[in-house]
């Protein structure tokens, strides 16, 4: 039993108390329905009680004037130390309480300006996102595509099981549908906001990335079961065998999210969260469809997973299949080619997660004995330098025949050419340019 549990006489299931004025408030907060939210303002109002030596039966009965003076007097001592968020939170949780308790806490002089400084955020460009996955690691890169491509809260993506999809995951359709329910909240359990039941997708690249990896950790792993989480802990402290059915904590996401920002070469990275990239997730809503016009502002809100009025969540919820149609309509993939000065960022980012460091530095040295040298070929040549390999050098090979089978490395507005001669595209090198054989 947690310390709030025992100061509000609490019930293991936080559903009843002894204290009329706590039973009150739990009913007022479950039927919001946000779980993470009432075990926060649990914390406040033990903490509250242990600060004022009141129970919180006792602390109702007081004037009114006494009641706005001690709740005032509480929130400063989090202002006083400097925790001005804390003191914003805990002026949350007491007017939750007082208003559940009867009181008209509109009309109460509680003073809660304490104007807590927003952590500054940098919402990243969808070319941004896929660069962060091109560097990332299988996990990691199904875990950013996911993000992205489904907008998931943070708590929603760490509590999904491999169960949940197993059948889309096995099969090759796209788009995977995901059913955020607050059934997930028995893993995670701020994984289901406010209650609200709706369905997102993963798109195309979402689901490319998570087949690779469930197939990687099967190879791992062998046979996965419906209770191992998606994507789980890495975390030694816990035993292998319950490593797969226990959660990477909402840190841990963060944390990946931001080592991928950095080596993707972000300048922002710091500022990237998850939350980051289901902003960018809204930004492909706001885009409208590839082949023109716009998504409806309701299926916006629905695939954002807030609550719709009236009539609006069942129709939706109905209507899956017509949702992921319009769902696929959206411009998730990158329009046209990515620009030179992306293509050049993202082998920076190559190089650095090879341990290649001070790139900037590098390249202005190799370019003072070569002042005609491309950014593009003096970054290539550092790579060699370091890692101790040779030019590539492109050789015809031999067709079983003896003759000669030719290959070529060409431009991509030299693309168009080479297809209509007769080439075929063998694969798409680091920097951007094409290996072609006739």
């Amino acid at each position: 039993m947690g310390f709030y549990e025992g100061v509000l006489s609490l019930d293991r299931e936080l559903k009843t108390s002894q204290y009329t004025s706590v039973q009150r408030w739990v009913k007022a907060l479950r039927r919001k329905g946000s779980n993470a939210t009432m075990h926060a303002y649990f914390k406040y109002l033990a903490w509250f009680t242990n600060w004022s030596k009141l129970t919180p039966d006792e602390f109702i009965k007081l004037p009114t004037d006494t009641v706005v003076e001690k709740v005032q007097g509480f929130c400063d001592t989090y202002n006083d130390r400097g925790r001005k968020s804390s003191a914003s939170n805990a002026m949350k949780a007491m007017r939750s309480f007082l208003k559940s308790n009867g009181f008209k806490v509109q009309e109460l002089e509680l003073e809660d300006s304490y104007n807590a400084m927003k952590r500054p955020e940098y919402v990243p460009t969808k070319e941004e996102v896929y660069r962060m996955a091109q560097v990332s690691g299988l996990k990691w890169r199904a875990v950013i595509l996911c993000l992205f491509q489904s907008g998931l809260r943070n708590g929603a993506i760490r509590a999904l099981t491999y169960g949940l999809l197993r059948d889309q995951i096995e099969g090759d359709g796209v788009p995977i549908r995901v059913h955020v329910t607050g059934a997930l909240r028995r893993i995670v359990p701020d994984a289901c906001k406010e209650g609200v039941d709706y369905w997102t997708f993963f798109g195309p690249e979402a689901c490319e990335a998570l087949r690779q990896y469930v197939n990687w950790r099967r190879e791992r792993d062998g046979v996965l079961s419906d209770q191992n989480v998606l994507f789980p802990s890495d975390s030694k402290s816990y035993t292998k065998e319950n490593r797969v059915t226990t959660p990477m904590t909402q840190t841990q996401l963060t944390r990946i999210v931001k080592n991928s920002a950095k080596n993707a070469g972000l300048k922002e990275w710091r500022s990237v969260r998850a939350h980051s990239l289901r902003k960018t997730f809204r930004m492909v809503l706001d885009m409208g469809y590839i082949d023109g016009g716009q998504i409806a502002e309701d299926d916006k809100e629905y695939l954002m997973g807030h609550r719709l009025p009236g009539a609006k969540e069942p129709y939706h919820n109905a209507n899956v299949n017509v949702l992921g149609e319009r769902y696929s309509r959206l411009r998730w993939r990158l329009e046209g080619a990515i620009s030179n000065a992306a293509k050049i960022e993202t082998i920076k980012a190559f190089a650095r997660s090879l341990g290649i460091n001070d790139m900037e530095l590098k390249i202005a040295k190799v370019k003072v004995s070569d002042s005609n040298l491309s950014e593009e070929d003096a970054i290539g040549q550092i790579i060699r330098g370091e890692l101790g390999i040779g030019k590539m050098e492109v050789k015809p090979s031999r067709a079983k025949d003896g003759s000669e089978d030719p290959k070529q490395i060409v431009a991509e507005n030299d693309l168009e050419r080479y297809l209509n001669e007769g080439w075929d595209i063998q694969m798409v090198l680091p920097s951007g340019k094409i290996l072609m054989r006739k």
